[in-house]
């Protein structure tokens, strides 16, 4: 493999985090702006979308972990063995910071609601830095024990919930761990959904794989047979399952049969946007364009969109709704494009703690060069 190796980037995922964004970005909406009487359209919108959205966005954080880390281990042992630690710690610097920024978020909403209990919520930014943190011994293992794993956890997950649920709020072993695992379970829990994320990783090798071969015929085969054939069979036959299973469970957030459902979407839809992709089979560039600016600025967009909470709170009915929120995104569309094109990288929270990292790497390395020169000279 030559020197000049660069990892092509991949469209779709971005398309896939932008969406899973404005989804987001939808369903807060409803939720915050809706009357009272009409409340029946936010719990329709979001039982069938709210774990869509979420799960979209642990799905993507694991195809872009998995692709991160192995690119670069890939350029350390190109350039030299000695940078290989440098992609391991990389890593995990990333997933810390997205750790202090989550706390940081969680600790500005307790203050905001006056309850110190938000500090320690399962709102998505946690989830996803601690499924950096827990997934990566996983990101050497097989693609098969991953899902295998993922798979673990959902079950593992259902029975926990059951036996905890009952000591919800108690100051006991059991209600404490209830706190630290399921605050507040109608929210993100990290047992609920770390499988997203693993499950990323899984499908986020295979992109890895395609991405070596330089070859189109030689990619296209192998996105036909390890991707494109297993996720469009196993995408249906997942959201069938979610949907019998307990039916109407799937409607209910959190639950197991929602999980698979959801997960089932998001591989189907995934898949069709490869092919759309690779094959080329339309042109898609502004609507990409459209999905990228959501996607480059996903963190900053979480961060920053309860700004909106205020503006229409509980006032819309059924009707004017979709013509606020509509009007909202037109708008919205339009700062994002401005912040783009006057403040770019600047204004990517995610972009700056990659900076961020690579300088507090190099900071450390550094460090330790000159303590090994001290030593030396001693």
């Amino acid at each position: 493999m030559s020197k000049d190796y660069k990892i092509k980037r991949i469209k779709s995922i971005d398309t896939l985090r932008g969406f899973s964004i404005v989804l987001m970005i939808f369903i807060h909406m409803f939720s915050w702006w809706v009357k009272p009487e009409d409340y029946w359209l936010n719990s329709l919108i979001h039982s069938f979308l709210g774990d869509i959205a979420a799960g979209g966005f642990l799905f993507v954080s694991g195809l872009s972990a998995i692709i991160f880390f192995k690119s670069r281990v890939v350029k350390a042992k190109l350039l030299s063995n000695t940078n290989l630690k440098r992609a391991k710690h990389e890593y995990l610097v990333r997933a810390l910071l997205i750790l202090f920024v989550a706390i940081l978020y969680n600790s500005a909403t307790a203050i905001g609601t006056l309850d110190p209990s938000n500090i320690w919520k399962w709102y998505i930014p946690l989830t996803i830095a601690f499924s950096l943190i827990l997934a990566y011994p996983l990101l050497k293992t097989s693609k098969s024990i991953r899902l295998v794993f993922a798979v673990i956890i959902w079950i593992a997950n259902y029975y926990i919930v059951l036996f905890l649920l009952p000591y919800e709020g108690q100051f006991n072993i059991f209600g404490i761990t209830f706190f630290i695992l399921y605050n507040n379970i109608g929210l993100h829990p990290i047992l609920n959904y770390f499988s997203f994320f693993i499950v990323g990783t899984v499908i986020g090798d295979i992109i890895f794989e395609m991405s070596l071969k330089k070859d189109k015929t030689e990619r296209r085969l192998v996105f036909k047979n390890k991707l494109w054939l297993p996720t469009l069979m196993m995408g249906p036959i997942l959201i069938i399952f979610g949907v019998l299973f307990n039916f109407p469970d799937f409607l209910s957030h959190g639950t197991l049969s929602s999980m698979f459902y959801s997960l089932g979407i998001l591989l189907s839809s995934f898949s069709i946007l490869l092919i759309i992709e690779e094959f080329e089979v339309i042109k898609v560039k502004k609507s990409y364009r459209f999905f990228y600016f959501y996607s480059y600025y996903s963190l900053t967009i979480y961060f920053s969109h309860n700004i909106i909470y205020f503006i229409f709170l509980d006032r819309l009915n059924a009707i004017t709704i979709w013509f606020a929120v509509i009007g909202t995104f037109i708008l919205l569309t339009l700062l994002i494009r401005f912040i783009y094109k006057k403040y770019s990288i600047k204004a990517s929270i995610k972009a700056q703690i990659g900076r961020i990292s690579l300088i507090l790497i190099k900071r450390i390395e550094a460090k330790k060069i000159r303590n090994r020169t001290i030593e030396s000279m001693q």
